[in-house]
């Protein structure tokens, strides 16, 4: 954390350069469903990883057959470009990343596909570099992006004399797409997933994908007792190793890609990793404490399903297709 005048700045990027070595200390959704003997694949329906399982969900919504450009920003070890190369291997992948041991893993994990690796960080990154993508991913990473932590009300006042630079950033944003200011609390606001999100569209890629923690989320209404959220509205501090990272509020995310003339589809990740309701699920989470760690697993990534949250962004024209 950074201080700055009364509030923070929550910025990961010395720990993604220097000090990430492994990713083992935050499994993601994606890396929990890696595995062929994963018990997390015995939750969902259908036994198959997590880059298949959102391949053919994105297939229902976009002609994904027929696009040209990917790019993935923050791959993580390559697991889900992997996958969409194993099911589309027409698509010319583009793999962005900031940091040089995640690099290293995805060039290994995408070594039999020809695929294009670029360490920067997305931050640094302007749209017109991006134009020529047709579908752009960041997947479990929104989290990892600068977050202004513990703001103020007042810092958001378009009438404050000697404006920070940042804090003038945030209003502007703001104000550009009619986003609701803060009245008498402090707030954390995602300047960076708006920020990038803001990039991306006005580089008028045709398809986004984006996929979080979300401090909005709920289980839908027969779940919600075994499910517990709690959706604050605010985004909410992830302690991790090394790092911290913070849950996205999407709303803010919707007003950007809705000025931006972008459908938008928006639901849990459990829309495309669906499972029922069994008995021994049901057991698992009503339970106060768990008799395995099988248990705990299953239990942990239920309420990820719930948690995480995704937006399908769909360009003006593009709104329409479907593969």
């Amino acid at each position: 954390m950074v201080m700055v005048m009364n509030y923070e700045m929550n910025d990961t990027t010395d720990y993604h350069i220097h000090g990430l070595d492994t990713l083992g200390w935050e499994l993601t959704v994606c890396n929990a469903l890696d595995p062929d003997d994963s018990p997390c694949r015995r939750v969902l329906r259908r036994n198959d990883s997590y880059g298949h399982l959102l391949y053919d969900y994105l297939s229902r919504f976009i002609p994904i057959r027929s696009l040209r450009k990917i790019i993935e920003i923050g791959g993580g070890y390559g697991y889900l470009m992997r996958d969409f190369l194993n099911r589309n291997n027409t698509l010319q992948a583009t793999m962005l990343d900031i940091s040089p041991y995640l690099l290293q893993r995805q060039r290994d994990t995408l070594s039999p596909f020809s695929v294009c690796f670029i360490q920067a960080d997305i931050m640094d990154v302007q749209s017109p570099e991006l134009q020529s993508f047709d579908l752009a991913i960041l997947n479990e990473n929104l989290g990892d992006l600068p977050t202004l932590v513990d703001a103020p009300p007042e810092a958001f006042a378009s009438s404050r004399q000697d404006p920070d630079p940042l804090l003038e950033q945030v209003r502007s944003i703001f104000h550009r797409y009619a986003i609701e200011e803060p009245e008498d609390v402090r707030v954390n606001v995602n300047i960076g997933a708006l920020s990038v999100l803001e990039k991306l569209c006005r580089a008028g890629i045709p398809f986004i994908f984006m996929g979080e923690h979300s401090c909005e989320a709920v289980a839908p209404e027969p779940w919600q007792h075994l499910v517990r959220l709690r959706p604050t509205g605010n985004p909410e501090r992830i302690r991790l190793r090394g790092h911290d990272e913070y849950t996205i509020r999407f709303t803010d995310l919707e007003k950007i890609a809705r000025a931006f003339q972008y459908r938008i589809i928006r639901g849990p990740f459990a829309d495309f990793l669906a499972f029922d309701f069994t008995d021994k699920f049901r057991y698992i989470m009503a339970a106060k404490s768990t008799h395995t760690d099988e248990h705990e697993i299953i239990r942990h990534f239920i309420e990820d399903l719930y948690q995480y949250e995704y937006l399908i962004l769909i360009k003006g024209r593009d709104a329409t297709a479907a593969g």
